[in-house]
């Protein structure tokens, strides 16, 4: 068919389906494209700043300030609050949980993760999991509501204690947050908080595992000076709505059992290609499953250079995300795709107000307040949107001299 002279060329249609790290990274670099209309699609209206989750669970942060609204992020994208149902490659449309049938040119999943249970027996029925705001209100709900229960004489005073599971960089940022936790709500509960206790189970032999020796020792030695029980090669074969059972016959009564032990990609798009124990689509090196179809983030299987898959963690998806929209817009100027390189930036993980443990390199590694302080810049940095920066900032330094724990009138 003949173009008016002068008019431009029909924008092809990128379809991203998830609005975290990865999908809002591609969406901002695609937006202002003469090329390309973008729309993106999630079942929540805000991107969720998964790191802080903790923060909210433990009452040192409103949920408001860690959700930012898709909507209000780039007005040149369209946005559908929606899940997927179905993907036919063949013919590039989705269905969508509304009954809605869309069409793509490309389609760019970023659907992130999902917890893990391990298929170990009570885990899925008494365990509080943390990978939303929902869980992590139950969470904050539950450490809360226990003390007035116990209080009242409707719980055990062992209601109190709090279990655990997973030595990773979010269970031991929720350890040492709880047990601040604990020792603030004392005011309180002078006669009964003295009694609640902290527990971190890890199954593996040290904590932090991702990370260099010295600094796994150095978060276990600041966890048990706080007062956490830190409880390595400790795996967890049954739970019960009570307690927590170890491999080793003993029994953990415990209120609030947490379970941060993993996660794994979605399996409902398994479907789409190969994928491995994690249910990650194995992509090729430049993210593509087929020729319109790419993967980003937590859902995609992507070797480093060792041959192992990338982390699960924001870094990558939000590198992994820009990638792609790069690569797209190379095809519109008929230049070739590149193939993806990680940059790793380090690790991190907080341990309290004031202590911290940061890798940027295997022989550039500190601790304390000045890896607690580049922390908190980090994490301001990455956060979307100007007021949630200014409102996260505000409660960190309040918290710093003043904490109190944010309640709701549901608590």
């Amino acid at each position: 068919m003949l173009r008016e002279f002068g008019t431009a060329p029909p924008k092809k249609h990128v379809v991203i389906v998830g609005a975290g790290f990865g999908g809002l990274a591609c969406a901002k670099k695609l937006r202002k494209s003469s090329a390309y209309s973008v729309t993106l699609i999630d079942r929540n209206p805000y991107q969720l700043f998964s790191p802080l989750l903790y923060q909210v669970a433990t009452a040192s942060l409103p949920e408001d300030d860690i959700a930012f609204p898709v909507r209000t992020a780039y007005r040149e994208v369209q946005f559908i609050r929606a899940e997927v149902t179905n993907v036919d490659t063949g013919a590039k449309t989705l269905t969508l949980s509304t009954g809605k049938t869309l069409s793509y040119d490309d389609l760019v999943l970023a659907v992130g993760s999902e917890g893990t249970t391990f298929g170990i027996p009570g885990v899925a029925e008494h365990t509080l999991q943390m990978k939303s705001v929902a869980q992590a209100r139950d969470i904050r709900r539950s450490l809360l509501r226990t003390y007035e229960a116990v209080e009242d004489g409707v719980l055990p005073i062992e209601s109190l204690n709090v279990v655990i599971v997973g030595g990773g960089p979010t269970g031991v940022e929720l350890a040492g947050a709880v047990r601040e936790l604990q020792g603030e709500i004392k005011r309180e509960f002078e006669h009964i908080a003295p009694q609640a206790t902290v527990t971190l189970l890890e199954a593996g032999p040290r904590l932090l595992p991702s990370f260099q020796p010295s600094s796994s020792e150095h978060a276990r030695k600041a966890l048990i000076k706080m007062g956490v029980s830190v409880r390595v090669d400790a795996a967890v074969i049954e739970a019960t709505a009570q307690s927590l059972r170890l491999k080793d016959g003993e029994e953990l009564v415990a209120g609030t059992r947490i379970w941060a032990a993993g996660v794994v990609a979605p399996p409902h798009w398994k479907f789409l290609g190969e994928s491995d124990r994690g249910n990650r689509l194995k992509v090729n090196p430049q993210l593509q499953l087929n020729d319109s179809l790419w993967v980003v983030g937590d859902a995609a299987n992507f070797a480093d250079t060792q041959g192992k898959p990338l982390p699960m963690i924001a870094p990558v998806a939000i590198q992994q995300g820009r990638h792609v929209a790069h690569q797209l817009l190379r095809r519109e100027r008929n230049e070739p795709f590149e193939v993806f390189k990680y940059r790793d930036k380090g690790q991190m993980a907080t341990i309290g107000r004031r202590k911290a443990v940061v890798e940027v390199r295997p022989w550039l590694r500190f601790q304390g307040t000045l890896a607690w302080l580049t922390w908190l810049a980090l994490h301001l940095a990455y956060l979307s949107g100007g007021r949630n920066r200014t409102s996260i900032f505000a409660d960190w330094v309040w918290n710093y001299f003043v904490w109190t724990p944010r309640r709701t009138i549901t608590e």
